[in-house]
């Protein structure tokens, strides 16, 4: 039995321009087990949005670089300066450029990218260098990263602050940066929007996308009863 749920925020609760689907809003009110925020968004956007939907202040942030576990309890545990470093030793091979806006200003542990370069060129450069870093391309944002931590990590740290195995959450999500959360999950689950990678990997497949796909998917586990708390 789902005993919670993991779901990401951009492009799964949210259509593609990040205003969020009222199809998301209507199905998270159908439920009972906890849903737990796993986002690469930083920690203040992440809290505002758990507080709009009415989930609890234990969410994942930053792809897993910080955890929260309460109002006032925060933890981080990836290094924004290797990120840094990685950003640094990059750019003097490919033209890279920061993202330009305030809000990621509040970020704690790492760096995002315009997309003015070659994605592809970029992480095969950085796994030749040896540089312990992932380039994480979510379709809203090009992160670098520490690759010591990701949305598994993350997943695996909350469920043992809720006293629950991994295996007891289900995952939900729409990019690449998921795959950790759904490799250590107990039920695997795409938007329809969601990428090949992760499709190949899942449970379920909704046939909608975005937030509609979401409640297609909420709708599937209460239709299999996967959910016992829920309506």
């Amino acid at each position: 039995m789902i005993k919670a749920i993991a779901v990401d925020i951009d492009g799964t609760l949210t259509d593609m321009n990040r205003v969020l689907c009222p199809e998301s809003l209507l199905a998270i009110k159908r439920l009972f087990v906890p849903v737990i925020l796993s986002t690469g968004n930083t920690h203040c956007f992440s809290r505002t949005v758990s507080v709009i939907l009415g989930t609890p202040r234990i969410f994942i942030a930053e792809n897993g670089g910080v955890l929260s576990y309460s109002e006032d309890e925060l933890e981080i545990l990836a290094d924004q300066q290797v990120c840094e470093d990685a950003f640094l030793r990059l750019s003097e091979e490919f033209i890279l450029k920061k993202y330009d806006s305030s809000r990621h200003k509040y970020r704690f542990t790492d760096v995002i990218l315009e997309r003015n370069f070659d994605l592809g060129a970029l992480v095969r450069r950085a796994d030749e260098l040896g540089l312990p870093v992932d380039i994480v391309d979510t379709a809203f944002a090009v992160h670098i990263k520490d690759r010591r931590v990701n949305k598994g990590t993350g997943l695996t740290r909350i469920a043992q602050h809720l006293n629950l195995d991994p295996m007891d959450f289900a995952a939900i999500g729409d990019s690449m940066s998921d795959r950790p959360m759904f490799e250590v999950a107990g039920f695997r689950a795409s938007v329809g929007n969601g990428r090949p990678g992760l499709k190949e990997i899942s449970d379920y497949v909704a046939k909608k996308d975005f937030g509609a796909g979401f409640a297609e998917i909420v709708d599937y586990m209460i239709e299999e009863e996967m959910l016992s708390d829920s309506l």
